[in-house]
């Protein structure tokens, strides 16, 4: 039996709609009635009772009419309603991978959505600005990034919302300032500091350890930071410490308040979606978030290998 000939098709649509209202139903909770369904999609009643029994038939819900009292939702399959409704695959942006941080979460990620029969696309990109105007602009469901970026982001745009929370260090342990020589302990005037204007983190660490300094900021790619800060061209930056070797860098505790105040929100993973995307919402809801930081752990631990 074709879905309704095709899910592109007048009644395909009504399809996907119905499997979307039934998605955000909770089970053993009412439906709504044909009729209402009906004058909802502007569609006959049959089209409505097709589309139901259709998803009865595949086995995606199993529905309980008790009279008067109404039809009752017994039980769904999750990756089925997300297939009927167009939302099997989802499409998230991530930090470049270069630490097992994000290697792991990205793994948490890729397990939990197969573990729920779903696809998940990843794509990396450095900046958490960058990142989050992607979604902005619909190109992608989610975007990691750190819980201080989401909220600067959701102060300048209310129709972005944080989907889901990792937890306290999820996303970097702790930034540092670093120093290309080893006689320098902290930023002074003079001195040529590193900056990502495209990272909101490090940007604004970079400004609060720097305030009131007479000092020039030199725009590079977060990526490229250390190797100018070996080569010399600039004299200090701020960096995560997450598999740094202490040995091979100078760096010093922050300490502007504002960075002190700031490094749980900043250490912390956040999923920003666009409010409207309530799809992407319930998905990332209703993953296991116990598990991705138990494989996030142990891929940080070495052991576990990173697959996404």
């Amino acid at each position: 039996m074709e879905i309704f000939e095709s899910l592109f098709s007048k009644k395909g649509l009504i399809l996907q709609r119905i499997a979307e209202d039934l998605l955000f139903i909770d089970l053993n909770d009412r439906i709504p009635k044909v009729g209402d369904l009906s004058e909802k999609y502007n569609v006959g009643r049959g089209t409505v009772q097709t589309a139901l029994k259709y998803l009865e038939q595949s086995g995606s819900i199993t529905l309980e009419a008790k009279g008067h009292m109404g039809t009752f939702l017994r039980s769904k399959s999750i990756p089925a309603l997300f297939k009927f409704c167009g939302a099997e695959r989802m499409t998230g942006v991530m930090p470049l991978p270069y630490s097992k941080k994000y290697e792991g979460i990205a793994t948490g990620l890729s397990s939990q959505f197969e573990k729920n029969h779903l696809s998940l696309s990843i794509a990396f990109m450095r900046g958490a600005r960058l990142r989050i105007d992607e979604v902005s602009k619909g190109r992608y469901d989610f975007a990691l990034v750190s819980k201080f970026s989401a909220t600067e982001a959701i102060r300048r745009n209310p129709d972005l919302s944080i989907a889901l929370s990792f937890g306290p260090s999820t996303y970097v342990s702790k930034h540092a300032v670093f120093f290309s020589e080893r006689d320098n302990f902290e930023i002074k005037d003079g001195m040529k500091i590193g900056i990502d204007y495209n990272s909101t983190d490090q940007q604004l660490l970079v400004k609060a350890e720097a305030d009131q300094l007479d000092i020039e900021f030199v725009e590079l790619n977060y990526m490229h930071l250390l190797q100018h800060l070996k080569a010399g061209t600039i004299d200090a930056t701020v960096w995560n410490i997450d598999e740094i070797d202490s040995e091979l860098y100078h760096m010093m505790p922050l300490v502007s308040e504002f960075s002190i105040k700031e490094e749980q929100n900043i250490g912390e993973a956040v999923c920003v979606i666009r409010k409207e995307n309530k799809k992407a919402e319930y998905i990332l809801k209703h993953l296991n978030l116990n598990e991705v930081k138990t494989i996030q752990r142990m891929v940080v631990k070495g052991e576990f290998i990173p697959k996404y």
